[in-house]
């Protein structure tokens, strides 16, 4: 989004310098234990000392280091990655949770087959649905990691998983002052089995920007895997927003994946897509979604969507309906148009830094972006699908998936509050965090068939997913369905309906008028959607009486008197 970028100014300053632990302790003693008279005497003492508190301080930092991340994970496989020395190497010790435990050690080990800054290295043959602890070890540093954990995915059954997106940091703010709210909150989570992020992981594709990512993630990313999508920020410039985008460097260098890609979990499938497109950056290094990238994917999606699972959930960064706008960004309408062809379960998104839900046709789409970017004010107008939103809360989503019952519940979980959107402050952590928002939806829907079609509408707009016949649909199902008197209407509109779509269909005379003559009833049916029914039914008929009452009184000013 327009100004969420950190001004060449201030980018030096973004990350202060860290004194180590050991370092600030050793100084501290070096003034109270020795006089200053006579350094020279206790220096070969003192520079042990330091050396025994420095080492392990810069252990636990990381150093050069990125902390091991779990990505790619399956019933059977996974991928280890970590940054390390410039063309290092290194091996993995893995065990079962159960294994480990058993015997306090691991029973497999795999080695790094390239030498590489970046290592990805994949392990395969293991059990579906299972703890492991593993523990990396880089050529010549083998104890800088600790033990870490990931569970494959299961064959079938329910399971949880995390959205979080939008983590950067501020103008005046790192992320360890607000993303660290969430990830600790995350990392305190039990019985997850992966975290979706939606991009934006870092102001710029800086090394020490996403140095700061990885560690203040640490806690969460040493138990759960986590699957990645680009945002804007990627590609974001540090020479300055005049220079074209980057190549997104660090984000290819941390998760070794294309930028459109799906898995599947327990007979769910999961679809990433690429937003951003650098071609579409203005003359800066800020890439919008283009209609061309969207239409690029389009063929790739709909083969992911036309699927016998069980249900299926999408994410892109930038989100197709945002408060703030009545209308659908029409960049991203080629893929909403095959979300209500295939009826996905939801989609997710960020680059808005707050969230909201809308239920667009009964499907709910959600933007997550209140891990730690700056935050933006819900101003209307707001589409007719919004259902409901909050800023200036960080949190995550926490998504439970049922197959079984055909059900998921997401549910919003808002972790600290602040008062300003970008600012300094120290966020009021909640105790317990704030189950703010909670609603559940099936994961498969039904394709419209010849006896729950809205045909007329549909023949005369030539589209199921036209956002007419959509209103119109949301109004069926909101309203008439749900009573007697509504749901004999319908069953009698069905009845006489096909006949005359087949006339409609295949005349563009008759499709114009009946579009005419649709129009009142898009109209009433917006607006029973924005108010309420009995609102929304009352207003046109106030305005149809005030219109008569005027024209009586001008046309028969005698038959108004009586």
């Amino acid at each position: 989004m327009p100004g969420r970028r950190v001004p060449s100014s201030n980018r030096a300053s973004v990350r202060p310098p860290l004194i180590p632990p050991g370092l600030r302790i050793s100084i501290l003693l070096r003034k109270s234990i020795f006089p200053p008279a006579r350094p020279r005497r206790y220096l070969p003492v003192l520079v042990l000392f330091c050396l025994c508190l420095i080492v392990p301080a810069v252990a636990d930092a990381g150093g050069d280091y990125w902390a091991p991340w779990v990505t790619k994970t399956t019933t059977t496989s996974a991928t280890i990655n970590w940054q390390g020395e410039t063309d290092g190497s290194g091996s993995i010790d893995y065990a079962t949770a159960n294994y480990y435990k058993e015997h306090n050690g691991f029973n497999k080990t795999v080695t790094a087959p390239t030498n590489s800054t970046f290592q990805h290295v994949p392990l395969t043959d293991l059990e579906p649905n299972t703890a492991y602890v593993y523990k990396v070890k880089p050529s010549g540093k083998e104890d800088v990691f600790s033990n870490r954990a990931f569970q494959t995915m299961p064959i079938s059954g329910p399971f949880t998983f995390i959205v979080i997106s939008d983590s950067q940091e501020g103008h005046h703010y790192t992320e360890g002052k607000r993303f660290k709210c969430v990830a600790d909150a995350v990392a305190k989570e039990t019985d997850i089995l992966f975290v979706l992020h939606g991009g934006d992981y870092a102001g710029f594709d800086d090394e020490t920007l996403w140095d700061t990512f990885f560690q203040v993630a640490d806690g969460m990313l040493a138990k759960f895997a986590i699957f990645s999508c680009i945002g804007n920020h990627e590609y974001h410039n540090p020479a300055g927003e005049s220079n074209p985008p980057t190549a997104a460097d660090h984000y290819h260098w941390a998760y070794d994946m294309p930028l459109n890609y799906s898995f599947d979990c327990a007979g769910i499938r999961f679809v990433i897509l690429n937003s951003p497109d650098p071609n579409n950056a203005g003359d800066g290094d800020d890439p919008q979604p283009s209609l061309a990238l969207t239409e690029s994917q389009a063929g790739w999606l709909r083969d992911q969507l036309d699927n016998p699972m069980s249900g299926t959930f999408t994410m892109h960064h930038h989100p197709i309906w945002d408060n703030g706008r009545t209308t659908a960004d029409t960049s991203l309408e080629p893929w909403e148009t095959l979300y209500h062809t295939y009826r996905i379960s939801a989609t997710f998104a960020g680059h808005t830094h707050n969230y909201q839900r809308f239920l667009v046709e009964g499907i709910p789409y959600f933007i997550v972006g209140n891990a730690g970017g700056r935050f933006a004010d819900l101003t209307g107008p707001a589409p007719v699908w919004f259902q409901f939103g909050g800023t200036r809360e960080l949190g995550y989503l926490k998504v439970s998936v049922d197959p079984a019952n055909n059900t998921a519940t997401a549910q919003e979980i808002f972790v600290a509050s602040v008062k300003d959107d970008d600012s300094d402050e120290t966020p009021l952590v909640h105790d317990p965090p704030i189950i703010a928002d909670t609603v559940t939806f099936p994961l498969k829907w039904k394709q419209p068939s010849e006896d729950e079609g809205c045909f007329i509408a549909t023949a005369a707009y030539g589209s199921y997913v036209h956002s007419s016949v959509r209103i119109l649909r949301e109004f069926r199902d909101t309203f008439l369905i749900p009573n007697p008197v509504g749901k004999a209407v319908v069953k009698l509109y069905y009845r006489i309906s096909p006949g005359i779509a087949d006339a409609i269909r295949s005349n563009e005379t008759l499709k114009a008028g009946t579009r005419i003559l649709l129009l009142p009833a898009v109209g009433l049916s917006c607006l029973c959607l924005r108010l309420g029914f009995l609102p929304g039914l009352c207003l046109p008929l106030l305005f149809v009486a005030m219109i008569y009452g005027g024209i009586k009184k001008r046309w028969f000013p005698h038959a108004a008197r009586r």
